[in-house]
């Protein structure tokens, strides 16, 4: 709703179809709900990034103001991240290289998973990179006994929608989530 689609666009990777419906129009590119479909969507995904990698003759400004390209911000979220890594090939190892320049070519990925096996999936290759790169992370309510899953922050029991956002500017804070369904 913040922006109109010649401004950006999602991708949706889904498994359970939670998230069915919850995004239509212009805004959807694409809706992966299984290994194929969403390997052919982010490999599509891929494809459209590399053409907006900044070349040698690009300028410290045009950088800065991202003027060498043209379109709309590309939003990847990927629900029930934890079911997508697992088969023989993770659908989203061909965005991996263009995560460092992710802010450059206005590239935008969403993981959420539960907290149950993440200390174990800290060094999947996807999310190992967003930590090194220092991505910013919200853990929720989940086990302690998961260890230190971002910064310091373990999981622990928590109210619904609460949280506590990682970001590398401001540190650990207490934040409360909410979801404003659409009105009919």
């Amino acid at each position: 709703a913040r922006f109109p689609p010649e401004e950006a666009r999602l991708m949706l990777v889904d498994y359970r179809r939670g998230l069915l419906g919850a995004v239509a129009g212009e805004h959807l590119i694409g809706y992966g709900t299984g290994a194929r479909q969403a390997g052919e969507l982010l490999e599509s995904a891929a494809s459209y990034m590399q053409r907006r990698l900044p070349g040698p003759n690009v300028t410290p400004d045009q950088l800065r103001g991202r003027s060498w390209w043209t379109g709309p911000d590309l939003f990847v979220f990927v629900d029930d991240y934890d079911l997508v890594s697992t088969g023989p090939a993770n659908p989203l190892t061909p965005l991996l290289d263009f995560l460092p320049q992710a802010r450059d070519v206005g590239l935008h990925v969403v993981l959420a998973r539960r907290t149950g096996g993440a200390a174990r999936a800290m060094y999947e290759p996807v999310i190992q990179r967003i930590r090194e790169l220092s991505g910013p992370a919200i853990v929720m309510s989940g086990d302690r006994d998961e260890g230190v899953l971002v910064g310091n922050v373990r999981p622990g029991p928590l109210p619904p929608g609460r949280g506590r956002l990682v970001t590398r500017r401001d540190g650990v804070r207490l934040v409360q989530l909410a979801f404003l369904p659409a009105e009919p």
